[in-house]
C-alpha cells in the first residue's frame, strides 16, 4: 500500500487532526484508548447562497481504540499532523498493569510531557459524564431469548447513587454517590483474568472472542450439577427451581467427566467455557447484590472488557441479578463503557467538561460493539466515538413530570413496521435533500467541491440508514427524532449548516408583509363576534400555519404545485370541529387564567409569523406573559432562536400592540437548546428553565407535528399544556385513527392541578 493511501486512511480515522489541542492515552491489556479534543471552525451559509467562515467554532471530543500492533503507526501520524500537541502535557492513565513500553513510545514519538492520572478517578468521572450527557447511554438487556435492549436517559438528579462494577482482570466494586464522590467497597480476584486463564488452561483456546463464540454454542449439562440432579422430584418441596445451577463443574467430582482437558472434543470445549463463564458471572452478580443491599442502591452498572456488549455475558448477569434479588435489582450496562476510564482521565484537565456534550454520530467511524467493526484499508481494526460541545449547560425541563421518561410517541426499537416506514421515507427524500444542499450554496466559487460534499452527505446518510436497518440499536434509541437529528449532523459535517436558510428568509419576508392583513381580520372579527369565536379563529390560524412544512411529503407537493400554497388555502385545509383530538372548549374555559405561557414554535415563515404570532397576541392582550422558544440550531425549515430575535423589529413595525409587548418584554424570546425538528425536553437549555421558573409558567404550548405528535404526545407536564398540530402524513394519521390533515388540539391539565 502506498504512502498516500495510508495518509488518507489515517485522516479518516483521526478526525480534525491539525486542530487537536488535548489528548489522553489509556493503555489496556491488548488495546490503547486514545481520547483527544479539537476546536473546529464552523462555516455559515449566507442568504446569497455562498459559504463563509462564521467566526464561531465547536469543541469536539473523539475516542479511538486501537490494538497494540497498530499503535506505533498511529503515534507517528499524531507526531506529524498534530502541531498543537508539541510541548504540551498529555494525560496517561495509570493502572496496576501500567505498560511502560507504551509510555516510552509516546514520549519518543511526540514532543510532550506525560501527566499520570489514576484509573479509578477516570472510571468514575467518565461514567458519570456519559450518563449525564449521552442519550440512551444506559441500557438493560433481557435474560430471555428476545435479546432485547431497553435504553434509559438519566439526569444528574436521578442517576446517583449507583454501584459501578468493573470486570477486568479482577473485579472492583465502587459506590458512586456524586460526580466526585465515590469509594471502593470491595472486589474479587475471580474475574476476567480468571476466565481467560482457566479457559486457556482447560480448552487451549486463547482468544477472548473465540471463547465467547464457543460459550454461545455450549451447554452446561456436561459439567454442571443442577438442583434436579440433587433433589429430583423433591425440588418443589424446597420451593426451588429444578433447573437452577447447584454446583459449577460438579459432575467432574462425581467422576462423570473423566477426560483430561487435552482430550476434549470441540463441543466439550464449548461446554467447559460456558460453565466457567457462568460460574464467574454468577459469583460477580451475587457480590453485586449483597453490596447493593448494604449500600441501599437500586442501580448497578457492569463494565470492563469481559462485558463489552457481549450478549451471553449481559444475559447471564441480568438473569443472576434478577435471581439473587428476587426481581428488585436490574443489571445496567453502558453503550460506550470501553472509553469510560480514558474519557474521565481526559476530562480531569479539560475545560468545558461541565457543559452539555452531545453524541456526534456523524463523527464516529463505528458504533462500538453494537455494529461489526470493519477494518480500514490500512488493516486497522478500530472503534471510534465522538462528542460535540453545545457550549451551554443543559438539564431536564423543569415542568416535566417524568424527567427520565422517553418523549417519543413510537419507539422504533420495538416497532419494526414504524422503523422501516421511516427509513423508507428518509431514503426517498435523500435525493431532494441533496438538491437543496447544493442549491443553498449555488453561488460558491468551487461548485464541483459543493457537489462532492453533497454527494458525500448522500452516501454517508444512506450508509447510516443501512446500518440502522441491520442493527436498529446501533445509536441506542431508534425513533423519528434521532433519525432526523442524525441527518442534520451529517449535513453539518459536510459543510451544509442550514440548507433551507434562503427559503426560510423568503417565506419570512412574505409572511411579514401579510401579517398586518391577518391581524386586521382578527381585529375586525373582535368587533363583530364573541370572545370564543375570536379564540377559535386564531387557533385555526395556529393550525393553518403548521400546514406549511417542508418536511412533510404531501405538503411539499402542494407547495411545489402551480397554484402553490397560500395561507388562506392552508386555513381551508383545517377541518371543521369537532377535531380528531378536540380540547378547544377546555382551553377556552381556562385561557384567561394563564399568567405565563411558554410556546415551543415549529416552522419559519407562515407558521411562526401568521400562525403563532396572532395566537400569542390574543394571550398577550389577556395579560399573559408569553415566552416564545425556538431551536438553538437549524433543522429543516424550523425557526431558530437567532432568526426569531432578528424578526422582532419587523413584528414591531407590523403592529403597534406587538411593539408594546416586545418593548415591555411581556413577550420575550428564548432558545430551547435543541437541533432537531422534534423536542426532547429531557435536555433543554439552562436559560429556558431559569425563565420558566422566574415567571412561573402555567401553560406550555407545543406546536407542530414533530414536537407535539412524534414527540411529547403522551408526555405529562406539571402545568397545563396544549399540543397542537395538523397531521400531514398518512401513516401517522392511520396510527392516530384519523385522516390526512386531521387536527390535534390536545389541552391537558397539569399533574399538579
Amino acid at each position: 500500500m502506498d504512502g498516500a493511501q495510508r495518509k488518507i486512511d489515517f485522516h479518516r480515522l483521526v478526525r480534525d487532526a491539525p486542530k487537536i489541542n488535548h489528548i489522553c492515552f489509556d493503555a489496556c491489556s491488548k488495546t490503547v484508548k486514545i481520547v483527544y479534543s479539537s476546536t473546529v471552525p464552523l462555516s455559515h451559509t449566507t442568504l446569497d447562497c455562498t459559504r463563509v467562515d462564521s467566526g464561531e467554532s465547536e469543541d469536539r471530543i473523539y475516542c479511538i481504540q486501537v490494538q497494540y500492533p497498530d499503535f506505533p503507526l498511529l503515534l507517528k501520524f499524531f507526531g506529524e499532523n498534530c502541531p498543537l500537541l508539541k510541548g504540551t502535557t498529555v494525560d496517561f492513565v495509570v493502572t496496576a498493569s501500567q505498560n511502560s513500553e507504551i509510555e516510552e513510545e509516546i514520549l519518543k514519538a511526540l514532543d510532550v510531557k506525560l501527566r499520570h492520572v489514576d484509573a479509578f478517578n477516570g472510571l468514575v468521572y467518565g461514567t458519570s459524564f456519559l450518563l449525564r450527557n449521552i442519550e440512551a447511554e444506559s441500557f438493560t438487556y433481557s435474560f430471555d431469548e428476545s435479546q432485547r435492549y431497553e435504553f434509559q436517559t438519566l439526569n444528574t438528579e436521578s442517576m446517583y447513587p449507583f454501584l459501578l462494577i468493573n470486570i477486568r482482570t479482577g473485579v472492583s466494586v465502587v459506590l458512586v454517590e456524586g460526580e466526585n464522590q465515590f469509594k471502593r467497597l470491595g472486589g474479587s480476584s475471580i474475574g476476567g483474568g480468571s476466565f481467560l486463564g482457566l479457559s486457556e488452561l482447560i480448552t487451549g483456546v486463547t482468544d477472548i472472542e473465540e471463547m465467547m463464540d464457543r460459550a454461545m454454542q455450549g451447554s452446561p449439562e456436561e459439567f454442571d450439577i443442577f438442583i434436579r440432579d440433587i433433589y429430583g422430584d423433591r425440588a418443589s418441596n424446597f420451593n426451588m427451581d429444578p433447573h437452577l445451577l447447584a454446583a459449577s463443574f460438579g459432575r467432574v467430582t462425581r467422576c462423570e467427566t473423566v477426560r483430561r482437558a487435552g482430550e476434549f472434543d470441540e463441543q466439550s470445549k464449548n461446554n467447559a467455557i460456558l460453565s466457567l463463564l457462568r460460574m464467574i458471572l454468577y459469583n460477580v452478580s451475587q457480590l453485586a447484590y449483597m453490596l447493593s443491599e448494604i449500600s441501599n442502591v437500586k442501580r448497578v452498572f457492569f463494565n470492563g472488557f469481559l462485558v463489552r456488549n457481549r450478549p451471553i455475558v449481559m444475559k447471564t448477569l441480568s438473569f443472576a441479578c434478577n435471581y439473587w434479588s428476587s426481581g428488585k435489582l436490574r443489571a445496567y450496562f453502558l453503550r460506550h463503557e470501553n472509553y469510560t476510564t480514558g474519557l474521565g482521565a481526559f476530562l480531569e484537565n479539560f475545560p468545558n467538561s461541565d457543559m452539555y456534550w452531545k453524541e456526534y454520530c456523524s463523527g464516529s467511524t463505528a458504533l462500538g460493539r453494537f455494529v461489526p467493526v470493519e477494518p480500514l484499508e490500512t488493516g486497522f481494526k478500530t472503534q471510534t466515538f465522538a462528542l460535540k460541545c453545545t457550549r451551554f449547560k443543559a438539564a431536564p425541563f423543569s415542568l416535566l413530570v417524568e424527567q427520565d421518561g422517553k418523549p417519543d410517541t413510537i419507539d422504533f426499537n420495538n416497532d419494526e413496521q414504524a422503523r422501516n416506514f421511516w427509513i423508507e421515507i428518509l431514503d426517498k427524500t435523500i435525493a431532494d435533500m441533496t438538491k437543496y444542499a447544493i442549491a443553498s450554496q449555488k453561488h460558491c466559487d468551487q461548485q464541483d467541491e459543493v457537489t462532492q460534499r453533497a454527494k458525500d452527505f448522500e452516501l454517508d446518510f444512506v450508509n447510516t440508514m443501512n446500518t440502522i436497518k441491520e442493527h436498529h440499536v446501533a445509536y441506542g434509541n431508534s425513533n423519528a427524532r434521532n433519525l432526523l437529528e442524525v441527518r442534520e449532523q451529517i449535513l453539518q459535517e459536510k459543510g451544509f449548516d442550514d440548507i433551507y436558510v434562503q427559503k426560510k428568509h423568503e417565506e419570512n419576508c412574505t409572511a411579514i408583509a401579510e401579517l398586518p392583513n391577518v391581524l386586521a381580520i382578527i381585529d375586525k372579527l373582535k368587533e363583530t363576534s364573541d370572545e370564543k369565536t375570536v379564540l377559535e379563529y386564531v387557533s385555526r390560524g395556529l393550525l393553518a400555519g403548521n400546514v406549511f412544512d417542508w418536511g412533510a411529503k404531501e405538503v411539499v407537493k402542494m407547495m411545489n404545485s402551480e397554484s402553490g400554497l397560500s395561507f388562506q388555502s392552508a386555513i381551508n385545509h383545517v377541518e371543521d370541529r369537532p377535531w380528531l383530538f378536540d380540547g378547544f372548549d377546555s382551553f377556552h374555559s381556562k385561557h384567561k387564567e394563564y399568567k405565563s405561557v411558554l410556546i415551543f414554535v415549529d416552522n419559519s415563515g407562515f407558521d411562526y409569523i401568521l400562525g403563532i404570532i396572532p395566537f400569542a397576541r390574543e394571550l398577550l392582550r389577556n395579560g399573559s406573559k408569553v415566552i416564545i422558544c425556538a431551536n438553538t440550531s437549524p433543522a429543516l425549515n424550523d425557526l431558530t432562536h437567532r432568526e426569531m430575535v432578528n424578526l422582532a423589529p419587523a413584528l414591531k413595525k407590523a403592529d403597534a400592540d406587538l411593539a408594546k409587548f416586545i418593548d415591555s418584554e411581556q413577550m420575550m424570546f428564548v432558545q430551547s437548546g435543541q437541533e432537531s425538528p422534534c423536542l426532547d425536553a429531557r435536555r433543554v437549555h439552562q436559560e429556558l428553565n431559569e425563565v420558566v421558573e422566574t415567571y412561573k409558567t402555567d401553560l406550555v404550548v407545543i406546536e407542530g407535528m414533530g414536537r407535539a405528535l412524534h414527540t411529547n404526545f403522551n408526555v405529562q407536564f406539571k402545568c397545563d399544556s396544549l399540543k397542537a398540530a395538523v397531521i400531514k402524513t398518512q401513516w401517522l394519521a392511520d396510527r392516530l385513527g384519523g385522516k390526512m390533515f386531521s387536527v390535534v388540539f390536545k389541552h391537558e391539565l397539569g399533574v399538579n392541578n
